[in-house]
């Protein structure tokens, strides 16, 4: 009896020591360089509190920036992934502007044999790969290349405030899966609703080369999916840490993100365009031709910026089209609509900076003949005061809130969330309750 029982506590204790050497292995990373960093725990890392989703993401982010206050840059554990925190303004300007060519293979290690639409997008490449593509798709992303899709994107908006009004105005008007309410001449709007359909139907234009109305047709195929695709919570959410804490096995066991109908659905529809306009000599001004041009080597950047000589052309597959399109998408579809959706909390909280904001809006359409004009959205000071997200996510949020701001007023309604509190146990940005926004139609004088 004492011969077993000692048996079996030698067991147990070599068990738990091996498997504190397998939890805490890379947790000496920091210490060992000097380097100022959180205490890890065993497995974990820094990761507890939002793997048990005691706090969101973004919360713990706050929590490890503030508690490495004094220094320039700290250490954090993502799993047992040692990973640098920047703090200095000046150095996240170096490794993300001046240095940005030396801070490769960074992100989530996703196989691309596992899962291509992933593992073949910029974030999951890596080393010469990473660069090459890099070089690739910079010009596609210029201040002409914005400015030819700026039509695109205009018309999204408008179609968003056209369709809100038609709301306000047609009370025979049935309403159907969009979340909006009427209360008087007020809708009351969940506005992350209201803005993942404009970012979606944005991407479906200026991406995908297809026209797709999302709130006059709210369960369109493109749209079910693309919310499918983005969507990083519950078991995704799950199957994204397993990437962060282990990528090979994640790798062999081969789990992937995405289910299959998902990801053959943006593969059919990308090759499918590319095909098309191949055969019948289309073009567009959207990113499938840029990156087609991309693929053939015959992409320019602006004169000021690569002297017009054009790119090395690359070797790639469809696939890898598909995935940077695909990735264009998940960077742009529930981000800026987050973005804009806290910008409308705000807005709504803060009638004062609304008004003031409002006025700007009204001077500048009034210059231009009630127009839009892409010089005039990004020549508006106040404007960028109360958004700036870079490039293409910049100009979609200002042209929708100068669309939105121009023809409403926004207000806090009963079932506004106030105060704001970050839903946790998802990768994705939204608020408990919603973001309920009142919108009530503007009435201008003359003069305005």
């Amino acid at each position: 009896m004492l011969e077993s029982l000692w048996v079996w506590t030698l067991a147990t204790g070599l068990i738990s020591i091996i498997g504190y050497l397998l939890g805490t292995w890379t947790h000496d990373h920091f210490s060992k360089k000097n380097v100022p960093h959180l205490k890890p725990v065993p497995f974990f890392g820094n990761m507890g509190s939002v793997a048990f989703r005691i706090v969101s993401l973004p919360e713990s982010l706050v929590d490890w920036y503030n508690r490495l206050k004094g220094h320039k840059y700290g250490g954090v554990y993502e799993f047992l992934n040692p990973i640098i925190l920047l703090r200095d303004p000046e150095l996240i300007k170096m490794v993300t502007v001046k240095d940005f060519e030396h801070f490769v293979d960074r992100g989530v290690r996703i196989s691309e044999e596992v899962e291509p639409l992933f593992g073949k997008g910029l974030f999951s490449l890596k080393g010469q790969r990473w660069k090459d593509m890099r070089s690739t798709l910079s010009p596609a992303f210029t201040s002409s290349k914005m400015k030819n899709m700026f039509v695109l994107i205009t018309e999204c908006g408008k179609q968003l405030t056209d369709f809100l009004e038609k709301c306000i105005n047609d009370k025979n008007m049935t309403i159907e899966g969009c979340k909006i309410e009427r209360e008087g001449n007020i809708l009351a709007v969940e506005m992350k609703d209201l803005f993942t359909r404009y970012t979606n139907d944005v991407i479906a234009t200026s991406a995908f080369g297809i026209s797709c109305d999302s709130l006059n047709h709210p369960g369109n195929e493109f749209y079910v999916l693309g919310r499918d695709f983005t969507n990083f919570s519950g078991i995704r959410a799950m199957k994204l840490f397993g990437y962060m804490f282990s990528p090979k096995v994640m790798k062999l066991l081969r789990i992937k993100l995405l289910p299959d109908f998902v990801a053959n659905f943006f593969r059919s529809l990308v090759h499918g365009t590319m095909s098309t306009r191949e055969e019948k000599g289309i073009v567009r001004p959207d990113m499938i031709h840029l990156l087609m041009q991309a693929k053939k080597g015959t992409l320019q950047g602006d004169d000021n910026v690569t002297n017009n000589s054009k790119i090395t052309k690359p070797k790639w597959e469809d696939d890898d089209i598909t995935a940077q399109v695909a990735l264009f998408f998940l960077a742009g579809f529930d981000t800026a609509s987050s973005l804009l959706s806290f910008a409308s909390q705000l807005l709504a909280m803060h009638p004062d900076i609304q008004s003031r904001l409002q006025d700007e809006i009204d001077q500048t359409l009034k210059v231009d003949g009630g127009n839009l004009t892409y010089e005039a959205v990004h020549g508006m000071k106040y404007l960028d005061m109360v958004v700036s997200g870079s490039r293409f996510a910049l100009m979609e949020a200002k042209i929708a809130l100068v669309q939105l701001l121009s023809r409403f007023n926004l207000k806090v309604v009963p079932k506004t969330a106030i105060p704001i509190k970050i839903t946790k146990g998802s990768f994705n940005m939204t608020i408990d309750g919603g973001f309920w926004i009142g919108l009530e139609q503007r009435v201008k004088s003359e003069t305005q």
